[in-house]
């Protein structure tokens, strides 16, 4: 099963660990010419599909550019990919762990991203899965390692131990009560951001933020995994707390926000991914305040994942040109109705 089917948390919705590797023969990403991308891919292709029996079984090669870009957008709203391995034109490859939950990007900002994603509050799965990936790939591969500074990167911020460690949160009312920039400047203090739902450079939908380390070098993946759990869940009390006040003080705005949004996305006609992902989020936070008792069990993260635009054109096979708006409501009805 996908990781974001599996979501139950409605505060902490998924944990993610991502390893930044680079091979010591080859220039780094900004410098490596398409000739030594193709050999480099090659060479990392072999290390995970050689003669192990169980690694054929496990993983599965994608032909990125022989995808439509309905496809490759698909997969970068499902945080399969990142923008900027979408973006690149160099050579590149992309390799799958059959149920979706690992994937390992060839030649994005560095050679190798390897990325693990569990749901809910399972960072220390994720961080196993990842490690299991990359000794893996170091039983053959010669990665750019320093004895002082550890693995060395294309970015300055990833040397050290290469990882970086996320929580994507659903924090609705500390967004509603404006304390999402305080946040921020707080946790900087100790070497972690908050981000929008697809991380460095993009917006917050639906009350969804990823927190993540910034810092990799001077600690190690445990330490790095600890200092983001604590952080993050004071972040996850204070949301409670709110929460909680709601419910017992029966904040009749809240309430009827709450009310409104299901209305609309149960009878809507057309919508915007903006506007669905507010009402959504609304329905979320009523299903954990157990204001909305009506509704039946749906994986709300899920059907966020799905009404994202290159999603909706591959579940209804319609074009670009088609109104993606009355599709996506027509989703939403069905759902919920």
């Amino acid at each position: 099963m996908l990781w974001y089917e599996e979501q139950k948390d409605n505060i902490v919705i998924s944990s993610r660990v991502r390893l930044a590797r680079n091979l010591k023969d080859y220039p780094f990403y900004y410098a490596i010419s398409n000739k030594d991308s193709k050999e480099m891919i090659e060479k990392i292709n072999k290390a995970i599909f050689n003669d192990r029996i169980s690694s054929r079984s496990y993983f599965e090669k994608i032909d990125f550019d022989s995808l439509d870009d309905i496809e490759k957008y698909a997969m970068l709203e499902k945080y399969i990919i990142s923008n900027n391995f979408l973006e690149s034109d160099k050579p590149k490859a992309i390799i799958l762990e059959k149920n979706g939950n690992i994937n390992i990007m060839i030649n994005e900002e560095d050679h190798i991203r390897i990325q693990a994603i569990n749901s809910g509050y399972n960072i220390e799965k994720c961080l196993e899965e990842a490690n299991r990936i990359d000794n893996l790939l170091e039983e053959s591969l010669d990665y750019a390692f320093d004895k002082q500074y550890g693995y060395l990167t294309s970015c300055i911020t990833n040397v050290g131990t290469g990882m970086r460690a996320s929580f994507m949160l659903h924090i609705p009312m500390l967004e509603k009560y404006n304390q999402i920039q305080a946040i921020a400047r707080n946790i900087a203090k100790f070497g972690m951001t908050l981000r929008g739902m697809h991380g460095e450079g993009t917006k917050a939908f639906g009350g969804i933020y990823q927190i993540s380390n910034q810092t990799t070098l001077g600690k190690t993946e445990n330490q790095i995994i600890e200092d983001l759990k604590n952080i993050t869940m004071q972040i996850v009390q204070r949301e409670k707390e709110i929460r909680k006040n709601i419910k017992n003080e029966e904040n009749i705005n809240i309430l009827d926000t709450i009310y409104r949004s299901y209305g609309i996305i149960n009878y809507c006609k057309k919508i915007k991914f903006e506007e669905a992902m507010e009402h959504l989020s609304n329905i979320l936070l009523g299903l954990d305040i157990k204001v909305l008792d009506n509704v039946r069990n749906t994986n709300i993260y899920s059907i966020m994942m799905k009404i994202q635009t290159a999603n909706i054109i591959q579940e209804f096979n319609i074009t670009e040109k088609d109104d993606i708006e009355k599709y996506r409501a027509k989703y939403l009805n069905d759902v919920f109705n």
